[in-house]
């Protein structure tokens, strides 16, 4: 991970308007009434600490009538002469150099999903609402992130003015001897050089970290110096069970989102698993990668879940200019509206696959953080034992502590962007405490209906998991996992008992499916052969793949047991250290023989 990937985060959030935020208002918005308005005026002074709730309040009262407008411009300014794939294309191109695809695919999502909401949904203020609700959900994440890299910032600014002046009084030692004996021996003029680019860097360190407090002092409307920020955790935001399966939040947002309120009032009442079932029947490939263990950091499953969530976005916008095209209370007209709600219900649900990955994404690159800082500190803790170091051994002390403090501050961006993930989550599953009603009350009881709905959500999806681990089903011991009608039996919730002989991974049948893994498929230390709901299945199809391909036998067979929707699954797989799975499974896959690494 690293900045990129978090200004990313900030345009999946909708506030590439941040700059307008801390300018003055465009003279649309200006010109509004009062009553049309959330705020107007001078910004309440900030009292005492700030924490997050208040930071939230703050972000979203004192900005989101520009970014409302700025939203509202957005979707209403769609030129209709574009196809759907245009529109899809103007939004992913919006990304930042080196972002993740799943934050591309947030973004179209949430693009279709407001532009089909603007065109269905037949009430002014209702609409109104919807984009100062969505507003300030992106404000409010936002800050969430600024929050905890200002706080960082507040410590690491001391700590480097420390080390900084530590280094520059050697550095004007060196100086006042070259100075005074118009020369440096070859070791200190390598030692010179080599501060003034280590104090360079940590400067730059500094400057950015300083940036940090402007950018989220102009977000809040608070005065930099005077700025003072609560220390404290806040587990709502940061603390996730993994027992809040996806499919928790996707039953959530079928309760919870406006879209579903307002399908049931013009159309029909959509249940969850019959969303879920449409889904999977155009687009499976996702819960196939699921089923066989494949995660998010793989690039494989990465790319897929892009195409799905583009895919779908583009269905939903065509489906809205049908629509529009048609004569409303006509026949035609209403089944164009029906399709709408459709692909808006495929469309939200999608929403929260995405943000879930999002999640788990945030998961593995915090691991992978902790894992470099540990490294770090080890080695770090070794060169300080020398006594006597020379000027390298000095040299590469200064540098891993930089690297720390860089480190550091990754760690500090990830959680944020972790807990801003997180949050977005509970929004997208209709779990928000916004509207334009609330954004008008004082900052204290914006700040506490926050804190209270924040409190409210996690118990929620506290029940909510405890009801799905209870209603969990026994393994049923068949087969379908290898059937050639997989998809079928995983949408009716069926079994299959026919024998699992000659089927290998599901495939769609498709060129693409056996297509060789690249070079960068080396990294992959697993190599999946196949599902199973039947342990003896799985060991049936080993003794049969030995036999077809030669280049297995060497290899001792894993079964790993894993729980995927309630089901139990026996993934068989075979594991390298040295990297040849790669030229391994592209060998069986010139056979058609399908596998999967990871």
């Amino acid at each position: 991970m690293n900045n990129l990937r978090i200004s990313g985060i900030l345009m999946l959030c909708g506030v590439c308007a941040l700059a307008a935020c801390t300018a003055e208002k465009p003279a649309e918005v200006a010109h509004a009434s009062q009553s049309e308005l959330v705020f107007s005026g001078e910004p309440e002074p900030v009292k005492g600490r700030l924490n997050v709730y208040d930071s939230m309040a703050r972000a979203a009262k004192y900005n989101v009538d520009v970014v409302a407008h700025n939203l509202r411009k957005r979707t209403y300014t769609q030129n209709t002469t574009l196809t759907p794939k245009d529109m899809v294309n103007n939004v992913l191109n919006a990304n930042v150099n080196d972002e993740s695809r799943l934050y591309g695919a947030s973004r179209v999502l949430q693009f279709a999903v407001l532009y089909a909401l603007t065109s269905v949904a037949d009430n002014p203020a209702y609409i109104d609402n919807n984009f100062y609700e969505q507003a300030a959900e992106h404000l409010s994440l936002a800050v969430i992130r600024l929050h905890q890299d200002t706080q960082f910032a507040m410590k690491k600014v001391r700590e480097i003015d420390r080390l900084m002046r530590q280094q520059q009084k050697i550095l004007v030692s060196l100086n006042k001897k070259l100075e005074r004996d118009g020369s440096l021996s070859k070791s200190d003029l390598h030692y010179k050089k080599n501060l003034e680019v280590a104090l360079l860097k940590m400067s730059e360190i500094q400057k950015s970290l300083t940036y940090n407090l402007l950018e989220y002092t102009q977000l809040v409307k608070s005065e930099p110096k005077k700025t003072e920020l609560e220390g404290r955790r806040f587990y709502e935001l940061e603390d996730f069970d993994k027992t809040y399966s996806v499919e928790i939040f996707q039953e959530a947002a079928v309760r919870n989102r406006k879209e579903f309120a307002l399908a049931k009032e013009q159309v029909k009442n959509y249940g969850v698993e019959e969303v879920r079932a449409a889904v999977l029947r155009r687009y499976p490939l996702i819960k196939r990668y699921d089923i066989n263990g494949l995660t998010i950091e793989n690039d494989i499953y990465n790319a897929e879940l892009q195409k799905k969530a583009v895919q779908i976005a583009e269905n939903l916008i065509a489906a809205v200019m049908k629509y529009r095209s048609e004569k409303p209370g006509t026949a035609a007209g209403e089944e164009a509206k029906r399709k709408v709600y459709d692909e808006l219900a495929a469309a939200v649900l999608t929403q929260q696959e995405v943000g879930y990955k999002l999640v788990e994404m945030a998961d593995y690159d915090y691991e992978a953080a902790e894992r470099q800082i540990a490294d770090v500190k080890a080695a770090l803790r070794q060169a300080e034992r020398n006594p006597r170091p020379t000027v390298d051994e000095k040299l590469d002390i200064l540098n891993k502590k930089i690297d720390l403090i860089e480190l550091d501050r990754k760690l500090t961006q990830i959680s944020g962007e972790r807990a801003m993930a997180l949050r977005g989550l509970y929004f997208n599953a209709g779990l928000s405490p916004f509207s334009k009603v609330l954004l008008k009350m004082p900052l204290s009881d914006i700040s506490s209906a926050l804190k209270k709905a924040f409190t409210s959500d996690v118990t929620e999806m506290m029940s909510a998991a405890s009801r799905r681990l209870k209603a969990r089903p026994e393994p049923q011991g068949n087969t379908w996992a290898k059937s050639d009608n997989w998809l079928e039996e995983l949408i009716d919730g069926k079994g299959s008992e026919r024998s699992s002989a000659g089927y290998t991974v599901p495939a769609s049948g498709t060129n693409a499916d056996f297509a060789p893994y690249p070079d960068t498929g080396r990294v992959y230390k697993i190599m999946q052969l196949g599902s199973y709901e039947d342990r003896k299945n799985a060991e049936a199809d080993w003794e049969k793949l030995k036999q077809r391909f030669a280049a297995l036998q060497k290899y001792s067979p894993q079964l790993e047991r894993t729980h995927v929707n309630g089901r139990l699954y026996y993934r068989l797989q075979v594991t390298s250290g040295e990297g040849e799975l790669r030229e391994l499974c592209n060998s069986l896959r010139s056979s058609r023989q399908e596998c999967l690494l990871r």
